[in-house]
C-alpha cells in the first residue's frame, strides 16, 4: 500500500512539475470557474467575466498582483462611469458627439499600441462604444451595463485570483516559454511612436463607422459591438491576410464548438451539465493553446467564441435560448466586416503611397 501510495505521490509530483500541464489544467479550471460564477449570478453581459479572465490564463500566463487587480476593477468602474457621462451629456449633440468618440477610440488605439495592458484598454473600449448604443434605448439600462462591467471585471479577478492559489506554477528557476515562442532576448522591437499613431489611424477608420450606424439606426446587438471592440484590439488584425485567415479559421472552430455545446444543452439544460461541458472543452482547447505550434493561438480564439456564443444565449442553470445559430452568423458577420474593412484601408494606403511614390 505504501508503494502504491509512493508511485501516486510521485505521478503527482511529476505532473505537478510539467508547467504546460499545469498552465492547461489552470485553463480548463479557471474558465469553469468563471462560468459557474457568470451563470449563477445570470446578468446581462456574463459573457464577459469569463472572456476576460481567460486573458490571464491563456500565454503568457502570469497572475497580476493584488494592488493591480483592485487598480484595474476600480479603473473599469471610472471607465463605465465616463461612458455613461459622455452618453448623457453629448448623445444630445449627434456631431459633437461623434467627433469625441473619434478622438476617443484614436487614443486607445494608439495607447493600446503603445503597450498599454490589453485588457484595460479593451474595458475602456466597451465602456466608450457599448455604453451609448445602450443610452440610446435607455438611461437606466446604461447605467446597469457600467455598473455590470465593473461587476465582471470583479469576477474576473475573483476567479483568476482563486484559480492561480488552487494550481499555482511550480517552483522553477528558469522562465517559461512554450515551444515556438520567441525567448525574452529575442522579442521584437517595440514599435515606433509614427507606427503606432498610423496603426490607431487604421483601426480608427475601420471601427469608428460601426459604431456610428449603430448610433444613427438603433442597432441592439451589442454583443456584436463588444465582439469587434475585442477583435480590433488584437496586434495581428490589422496586418495582412495571414491574420485574416487565421480569424477566420478561429471563428469557424469555435463557431462549430458552440453550436455542438449549444445543441447539448438543449438537450440536458443543467447548470451542472453546462460546467461540465465548460471544463471538457477547456481542456480540450487548452491543450492544443498550450501545445507550442503555430495554431496554438487560434484555439485561444476559438474557445472564446465559444463563450461568447453560448454564454450570450443561454440563461442561469443551463436553459439554452434560441439565439446561437444567430449569434454566430452576428460574430461572423463581425469577424467578416473587419477582415474587409482592413483589407480596404491597407489597399488604398497601398495605392496612396504608390501614387506619393511616383513622380
Amino acid at each position: 500500500m505504501s508503494a502504491e501510495a509512493g508511485a501516486a505521490s510521485g505521478t503527482l509530483a511529476a505532473w505537478r512539475a510539467d508547467l504546460r500541464l499545469v498552465r492547461v489544467f489552470r485553463y480548463a479550471v479557471g474558465s469553469t470557474l468563471a462560468v459557474a460564477l457568470a451563470m449563477g449570478i445570470d446578468w446581462q453581459l456574463s459573457f464577459l467575466t469569463p472572456i476576460l479572465a481567460l486573458s490571464f490564463f491563456a500565454p503568457p500566463a502570469k497572475c497580476p498582483a493584488p494592488k493591480a487587480m483592485a487598480g484595474f476593477v476600480g479603473i473599469v468602474a471610472l471607465a463605465g462611469a465616463f461612458g455613461v457621462l459622455i452618453s448623457a451629456t453629448l448623445l444630445v449633440y449627434p456631431a459633437v458627439f461623434l467627433l469625441v468618440e473619434f478622438l476617443l477610440l484614436f487614443l486607445l488605439y494608439n495607447r493600446n499600441a503603445r503597450g498599454a495592458p490589453p485588457l484595460l484598454t479593451t474595458f475602456l473600449m466597451i465602456a466608450v462604444t457599448v455604453i451609448p448604443v445602450v443610452a440610446l434605448q435607455s438611461m437606466d439600462l446604461a447605467i446597469a451595463v457600467a455598473q455590470g462591467l465593473a461587476v465582471g471585471a470583479a469576477g474576473a479577478m475573483v476567479v483568476v485570483w482563486l484559480a492561480y492559489a488552487l494550481i499555482p506554477d511550480p517552483a522553477s528557476d528558469e522562465p517559461y516559454a512554450p515551444p515556438g515562442e520567441a525567448s525574452p532576448g529575442k522579442r521584437p522591437a517595440p514599435p515606433s511612436p509614427a507606427e503606432c499613431i498610423k496603426s490607431a489611424w487604421v483601426r480608427t477608420i475601420v471601427v469608428f463607422p460601426l459604431m456610428a450606424l449603430y448610433l444613427y439606426m438603433g442597432l441592439t446587438s451589442i454583443v456584436v459591438l463588444v465582439y469587434v471592440a475585442l477583435l480590433s484590439m488584437q496586434p495581428d488584425v490589422a496586418t495582412g491576410h495571414k491574420a485574416a485567415k487565421a480569424m477566420i479559421v478561429g471563428n469557424a472552430i469555435g463557431g462549430i464548438a458552440a453550436i455542438i455545446m449549444f445543441e447539448l444543452l438543449v438537450m440536458i439544460p443543467e447548470y451542472g451539465f453546462l460546467i461540465i461541458l465548460t471544463l471538457l472543452l477547456g481542456l480540450a482547447f487548452g491543450t492544443r493553446l498550450f501545445s507550442g505550434a503555430p495554431t496554438a493561438p487560434l484555439f485561444g480564439m476559438a474557445f472564446s467564441t465559444v463563450l461568447l456564443v453560448v454564454l450570450s444565449t443561454t440563461s442561469a442553470y443551463g436553459e439554452a435560448g434560441g439565439k446561437a445559430w444567430t449569434r454566430v452568423l452576428q460574430i461572423t458577420a463581425a469577424a467578416v466586416y473587419l477582415i474587409v474593412a482592413f483589407a480596404a484601408v491597407r489597399s488604398l494606403r497601398g495605392q496612396s503611397e504608390t501614387n506619393h511614390a511616383t513622380p
